[in-house]
């Protein structure tokens, strides 16, 4: 099945946060969702999980019209990571709800994994820690044996040791189970090692959907300049995102021939092309919010 979210609109309290979004989301694939803080993300899950109803537009499951179908509502799965209503409850009664809910659930796994990781079976949720309420919400989502699982945040305040095992778990139930799982996350390094391909929100819309490697376009280097100001074209041209002394790391969202030729110039001690990733792809994009952003700044000085 492809869930496809077709021209959604929604505004809340008359403000427009989301317009005319439109993407697929294709079996047994894992897709990141990044954009700035405010930028429509979790209003977007809620409209795909029908907690909220789109102003316009459509969400389907092949050739259903998912918010509409109520026997399908079993084949998505989405909480609010730190608030919602499974908090108040133990995973013992949670697993009892789950069951009537989704007829795929797997309970056997379920118990497994609550084992595996140590979370006490008869203590509410809202008891646990911050990474432990992410790491059930994890399980419970895959436990339901939903064909599409929406994670807001998933691992967000989880250490090292056990946000690499939630990782490998992910992995590991899409693999097996060719569940479909969308993302959101602020933690641009971490979708990079676990994602397919990566949706970018902006100006309320998706704005882009890409790969690290099919951004041919953007690039980034580390250079040297030579003499005391910076090459004015730098500056007009790309995203400076760290700098000491001399040496710049730069981001480009749009790299030409004309750049290429001008960073070969004598003005240069040395230029080294690095890897790009999503996080430098999302810098690039939101280079122009950010000049504005700073010229404000400068302004109320």
């Amino acid at each position: 099945m492809t869930l496809v979210i077709e021209n959604i609109s929604k505004k809340i309290q008359d403000k427009q946060v989301l317009k005319n979004v439109s993407f697929e989301l294709n079996k047994g694939e894992i897709v990141g969702l990044i954009g700035r803080n405010g930028a429509g993300k979790t209003t977007l899950f809620g409209t795909i999980s029908g907690e909220l109803i789109p102003d316009f537009g459509r969400i389907g499951l092949d050739n259903f019209d998912y918010l509409k179908t109520t026997k399908l509502h079993d084949q998505l799965f989405y909480v609010n990571m730190t608030e919602n209503w499974l908090t108040y409850y133990s995973p013992l009664k949670i697993k009892d709800i789950l069951k009537i809910a989704y007829r795929n659930f797997d309970e056997e796994w379920y118990d497994s994994e609550i084992k595996r990781f140590g979370l006490n079976n008869n203590k509410r949720i809202r008891t646990y820690s911050k990474g432990m309420r992410a790491l059930f919400m994890i399980i419970a989502s895959f436990a339901s044996r939903a064909q599409y699982v929406l994670l807001d945040e998933p691992l967000d305040g989880l250490d090292v040791l056990i946000r690499d095992q939630v990782k490998q778990l992910i992995v590991t139930q899409v693999t097996n189970q060719q569940t479909t799982v969308l993302i959101a996350s602020h933690n641009l390094v971490e979708l990079n090692t676990l994602v397919d391909r990566i949706l970018l929100i902006k100006n309320k819309t998706i704005d882009r959907t890409f790969t690290v490697e099919d951004n041919k376009n953007v690039k980034k280097y580390q250079l040297a300049f030579i003499g005391e100001e910076l090459p004015e074209f730098l500056r007009d041209s790309g995203t400076i995102i760290a700098q000491t002394g001399h040496v710049v790391t730069i981001v480009f969202n749009d790299f030409t021939e004309d750049i290429g030729i001008k960073l070969a110039g004598q003005e240069f001690k040395f230029v080294e092309e690095l890897p790009t990733s999503s996080e430098d792809v999302f810098r690039a994009s939101f280079a122009e919010e950010a000049a504005i952003w700073q010229q404000e700044l400068e302004a109320q000085v």
